[in-house]
């Protein structure tokens, strides 16, 4: 019996990493149907409160009462996981945060030691940045001191970054990998099925335009500057009939937060929809008609790929990592860096006056280049580490 933990802080359902992990896990089931193989989960905690489909079982490692910050929690779990490390009882410790012991990294999140570089050198003294920094430089320092034997990296301007700010990882623990997709973003022949459906869903008719952005957090996800880009759109005239669904968020704070946004922008309540996390992204993208996603960090952006497979252009603002893709299907507008409200604006505008190009632009690249050999990340990782295994 060979037993694989994957290692993460917080899982629950619809957040970026947490879905990084999951296909990784479904991949890994897959991948070795006859094999004895235990999948475990480690984490702090489990919010879905279920047992993934993929899971043996999930190990919920909760931090003392006192640990009560999310830096004071995390060296907490690297420690726990040193010493689990130290009982040898899993064969492979795969990991989706920064944090020392693994034998495989999955870098979902951009450098941190650069981003604080270009803040004030107090932030990196200050307790949560001592030890976030701490426990990414621990990943990148040699294994035998708690590093990562292999780092999975998302893009190439990630990869770049690291070893920018860590020369001593050597270029041979960096693994590029490709975007991922589930499986059902290849499937194209009920994609008009799809559209009809969930404009049935908002009551949108052929003439109004369907927005989307797909968030877990939505400040960091930039639900804020869509929302502030439509109101001055809208103010303007460039952007009459239209809806706008918001997907994913967990906190009602949040939520109500950007409620207060729209409606300072003069954005009517019924122009803006709230979803709430949902399971079936793929049928709401297919009723849209473009995905604006003006974040302010975004290592890769999963949610541009599953756009532009679903035949959705996206306007995408400049720091994104696969805007490289809505350039290569010419499928899309970049908003330039620093966001500004009215470059916002303006690649909106554009995107609306181009928006049968786009979309044309789009359908033809999913058909000719998204396929599972380029788009599945999790079935070359699984490879990797399950060739690891023997």
């Amino acid at each position: 019996m060979k037993n694989i933990a994957l290692v993460i802080f917080d899982y629950f359902e619809y957040g970026g990493i947490q879905k990084d992990l999951d296909a990784l896990g479904k991949m890994l089931r897959a991948q070795a149907p006859g094999k004895q193989l235990k999948l475990t989960m480690l984490c702090m905690h489990n919010r879905s409160g279920v047992l993934p489909s993929w899971c043996d079982e999930v190990r919920e490692m909760l931090p003392p009462w006192y640990k009560f910050s999310n830096h004071r929690r995390a060296e907490w779990f690297d420690k726990q996981l040193k010493k689990i490390r130290q009982s040898n009882e899993f064969d492979l410790l795969v990991g989706f945060n920064r944090i020392g012991s693994l034998d495989f990294y999955f870098a979902g999140d951009d450098c941190l030691k650069e981003k604080y570089l270009k803040r004030s050198k107090l932030s990196s003294h200050l307790p949560r940045g001592k030890i976030f920094l701490g426990l990414e430089r621990k990943v990148f320092s040699a294994p035998e001191a708690g590093g990562a034997k292999k780092i999975f990296a998302i893009t190439e301007n990630q990869r770049a970054s690291f070893m920018r700010q860590y020369p001593e990882c050597g270029a041979d623990r960096f693994l590029l990998m490709p975007p991922n997709l589930a499986d059902e973003y290849f499937d194209r022949c009920n994609m008009a099925e799809l559209r009809k459906e969930a404009r049935k869903e908002f009551g949108v008719s052929d003439n109004t335009i369907l927005l989307i952005q797909i968030a877990a957090a939505f400040r960091t996800k930039g639900i804020d500057r869509s929302l502030e880009t439509f109101g001055e759109a809208e103010k303007r005239g460039i952007l009459n009939d239209f809806k706008f669904v918001i997907v994913g968020g967990t906190s009602q704070k949040a939520q109500d937060e950007m409620k207060k946004i729209a409606l300072d922008r003069g954005l009517d309540p019924d122009e803006v929809i709230f979803t709430g996390p949902r399971n079936d992204i793929r049928r709401l993208l297919c009723g849209a008609d473009l995905m604006f996603h003006p974040a302010r960090a975004e290592s890769a952006g999963g949610v541009i790929i599953e756009a532009l497979a679903s035949g959705v252009p996206v306007v995408s603002s400049a720091i994104c990592g696969y805007n490289t893709y809505i350039a290569a299907a010419d499928a899309g507008i970049i908003i330039t860096a620093p966001f500004e409200l009215d470059q916002s604006v303006e690649a909106l505008t554009k995107a609306l006056e181009n928006l049968p190009e786009l979309h044309a632009n789009a359908i033809s690249y999913a058909e000719n280049h998204i396929t599972p050999a380029n788009f599945q990340r999790a079935r070359t990782e699984a490879d990797i580490i399950l060739k690891t295994l023997e």
